[in-house]
């Protein structure tokens, strides 16, 4: 079946990616600390190979000059582009710092080949600025030029029109003008005059420099990888099955770890944190730890250190921004729904149980250890070489002697069987159990054992040594919009970002039509379209309106 659905190839084969880049464009490059930056992306090849397996995750790190990490997100690629938004804390303070992006598989080039993109921050509540080596000038440094987008721009159907009201209607036409296909992506923002530069510095982006098979591309959604080690001599544990459980998802992953120790899990497409819960199989005389690999590049980088400074036109729109800011901090809708990761009501991995066990319809026993052997049922627990075992019994599948079964308490798997038939009976709601051969990844099981405490702790047992609870960050949602209107007339229009649309779509006959409305700051506006090529390439083409005053 692999053989024949290329969607389902594994995660560790690819051919082609040794090429992989990414090239980003922002909506602006000037911001307010604790606003949000949005972007959008797009992924390409140097090699131009048309087979090669992309990538279906992003990172964006918000860095200073030295390679520090101030903030770090994960992002969704869909059809070799994505977007999204990453928070810039409310505590940065002022100072030039750096937008870092790459995927996985990037981290197997130098990390001076990512996509940087440089903005200035600035704090109007902390005096602090971050320090600079060298004073930026613009004239001395090497910009590029980019060329027109093969788009023209039309203003309220080219009526010639450029002076608006505050809160007035604007329309934007864009059309095709060349006959050289459609772009990967087209973006357009409408933002203030000087919150915008071109600033993309010189990097190496040589296929060379690519040290293939160290980290494999994502190209099956977001990952999490590491080593299973023996705990006091750190040498390798090869081939020994690893488990994870994201906590409340009725459902666990299972692989086996490679000749080296090294394991890969794929993860689901889930947003926000989540906590989960890894281990290893009981081991006869090894105590193994389970080392986490970073999710985010931790290579050090030394990118341009300018001295943070701002010319007249951009302090003046630099304040404009921070009253609005400071005004939309006061005047959002702080309300927010708090949606469940899960559901109560939602099945387990493994569906339908073959049977289900609820304690509280028996007579109090003093041991679960009892209740399997004394209730009739199809599992008892046999003791072999010393140690306590479940065993399906009255079956008529091999695999069912074969193999152990999956032994879950409240979906987390536990193979530390002293430990469960340890359990207050009394904390424990029901049993489900699977009476047939279970494959879960590439482990087979001789059935499942499912415990489900009433209070979903575990039944306050300790789980096992060799595992560890980690709070992992899962890609970021960026739902949120720049408002478009209509405001209602007690409520000030405090948008900085004036429109944000980062994948315009073209109709067939080459157009698009956009409208926004004007804010209520007075001022010059620049509304910026750029075309990103799968080349890597970035055209630009702009046109400016200006806002009365009233």
């Amino acid at each position: 079946m692999i053989s024949i659905c290329s969607g389902l190839r594994s995660q560790d084969l690819f051919t082609g990616s040794g090429g992989e880049r990414i090239e980003v464009c922002t909506d602006r490059t000037m911001y307010i600390s604790g606003e949000k930056v949005f972007f959008t992306a797009v992924i390409y090849n140097l090699k131009n190979d048309d087979q090669a397996e992309y990538s279906r995750v992003f990172y964006a790190e918000l860095i200073t000059p030295s390679g520090h990490k101030i903030t770090a997100r994960k992002y969704l690629l869909r059809n070799f582009s994505g977007q999204g938004c990453i928070k810039i804390p409310k505590e940065t303070i002022s100072g030039i710092y750096f937008l870092k992006f790459y995927t996985r598989f990037m981290r197997n080039i130098p990390a001076g080949e990512y996509e940087y993109v440089m903005v200035k921050i600035v704090n109007p509540s902390k005096t602090e600025v971050l320090s600079g080596k060298n004073d930026y000038n613009p004239a001395n440094e090497i910009q590029p030029t980019l060329k027109s987008t093969g788009y023209i721009l039309s203003i309220n159907s080219g009526s010639g029109k450029t002076t608006f009201s505050p809160r007035e209607e604007i329309s934007l036409k864009i059309q095709r003008d060349t006959g050289n296909g459609l772009p990967a992506k087209l973006c357009v923002s409408v933002i203030p005059e000087s919150t915008y530069e071109i600033n993309v510095f010189p990097q190496k982006n040589s296929i060379d420099s690519v040290k293939n098979g160290i980290i494999f591309p994502e190209t099956r959604g977001i990952s999490l990888t590491g080593r299973v080690v023996e705990k006091e001599s750190r040498n390798t544990v090869p081939s020994t099955r690893v488990n994870l459980s994201i906590i409340g998802d009725k459902d666990i992953l299972t692989v086996r770890c490679d000749t080296t120790g090294r394991f890969f899990f794929a993860l689901p497409d889930y947003t926000g944190k989540r906590d989960l819960f890894i281990c290893t199989d009981d081991l006869p005389d090894i105590i193994p730890s389970i080392l986490i690999d970073n999710d985010f590049c931790s290579r050090p980088v030394e990118l341009p250190s300018f001295r943070f400074k701002l010319n007249d036109e951009e302090m003046k729109a630099a304040f404009r921004m921070a009253v609005n800011f400071n005004v939309f901090s006061r005047f959002r809708d702080v309300s927010m729904t708090t949606e469940s990761n899960e559901s109560a009501n939602d099945p387990p991995f493994y569906g339908e149980p073959s049977e289900v066990l609820v304690l509280e319809k028996y007579i109090d026993l003093p041991s679960i250890e009892e209740y399997f052997n004394e209730l009739p049922g199809i599992v008892k627990v046999r003791k072999f070489q010393g140690k306590k075992h479940f065993r399906f019994l009255y079956t008529t599948q091999t695999e069912m002697s074969i193999y152990d079964p999956l032994v879950l308490i409240d979906w987390v798997a536990v193979n530390d069987i002293e430990k469960i038939l340890a359990m207050p009976p009394l904390e424990v709601d029901r049993i489900e159990l699977v009476s047939s051969p279970y494959i879960k990844g590439s482990v087979t099981y001789g059935g499942i054992i499912s415990f489900i405490s009433k209070k979903n702790n575990f039944a306050g047992i300790d789980l096992p040594s060799s595992g560890t609870f980690i709070n992992y960050g899962f890609l970021e949602d960026c739902s949120q919009t720049i408002p478009q209107g209509p405001f209602k007339a007690n409520t000030p229009d405090s948008r900085n970002t004036v429109y944000w649309n980062p994948d315009v779509q073209i109709k067939d006959d080459g157009s698009a039509w956009i409208s926004f409305i004007a804010p209520d700051t007075p001022g010059r506006y620049h509304i910026l379209l750029r075309e990103m090529k799968k080349t890597g390439e970035v055209f630009l083409s702009e046109e400016m309106f200006v806002v009365k005053d009233n």
